[in-house]
């Protein structure tokens, strides 16, 4: 695949994903989460309130919510350039950010539902919010596999000038998964630090993670950049 090539897949998640997270802030409004303690006349109410807003919201992210998808083709040639035999740790990066994906995808879509109907009982509403709020932030199983992958791969490598992977984005990927699997313990509680809008299930997770995600985008991209000039030399 040619740098040329890759540069507009790169950009492709750039783009995608900075209007996923401004139709996800600023249409669907669920930033932050609100309180899981919130009773069912109170969250159907909300739907009911922000019903356009938060449909025009899911449109937009239905086309904007596979972001990871290009990201993940070319960080897994990157990564392919480094491994010696068969890429095995490529084509499970590859996986993974495919993977992910779906997880998010399917929360837009399920509070696009929650919206669509405000006349329904409220109780169904809140099922359907649960269910949207509760995959948004647990739903870490396939990160893992994706940050493993990188992790292996840069760790183990031997120097390259035109890699877009230096050996401390390796130790920074551990940290980044390690703050991001936590996701799962917003199951156990309402309330506090670990509830689904609390500071180590929504917060730093998605900050570090989406922080994670542009710099490794970078990265890739100064480094397609370094090869087209080796080609050329």
């Amino acid at each position: 695949m040619s740098a040329s090539k890759q540069k507009i897949l790169v950009w492709w998640t750039l783009v995608s994903t900075v209007i996923f997270g401004m139709a996800y802030t600023f249409l669907i409004r669920l930033v932050p989460l609100p309180p899981a303690t919130l009773g069912a006349s109170a969250v159907a109410q909300f739907y009911a309130d922000h019903s356009l807003s938060i449909r025009l919201g899911a449109t937009i992210c239905s086309w904007t919510g596979a972001f990871l998808v290009p990201l993940s083709v070319v960080v897994a040639v990157q990564l392919s350039r480094l491994e010696k035999g068969l890429p095995v740790w490529s084509i499970l990066y590859f996986a993974g950010g495919i993977l992910t994906s779906i997880f998010l995808v399917i929360p837009p879509l399920l509070w696009g539902v929650a919206a669509f109907t405000p006349t329904r009982p409220a109780e169904i509403t809140l099922v359907v919010h649960e269910m949207a709020n509760l995959m948004w932030v647990t739903t870490t199983q396939f990160f893992i596999f994706y940050m493993v992958a990188m992790v292996v791969v840069t760790l183990s490598a031997e120097p390259d000038r035109t890699s877009p992977f230096p050996r401390w984005f390796g130790y920074l990927t551990i940290w980044v998964a390690l703050i991001t699997e936590v996701g799962a313990v917003g199951f156990l509680t309402k309330l506090g630090p670990f509830a689904w809008n609390g500071l180590f299930i929504f917060w730093l997770p998605f900050g570090v993670g989406f922080a994670w995600l542009f710099l490794l985008a970078i990265m890739v991209l100064r480094a397609l950049n370094r090869q087209q000039d080796a080609a050329l030399a």
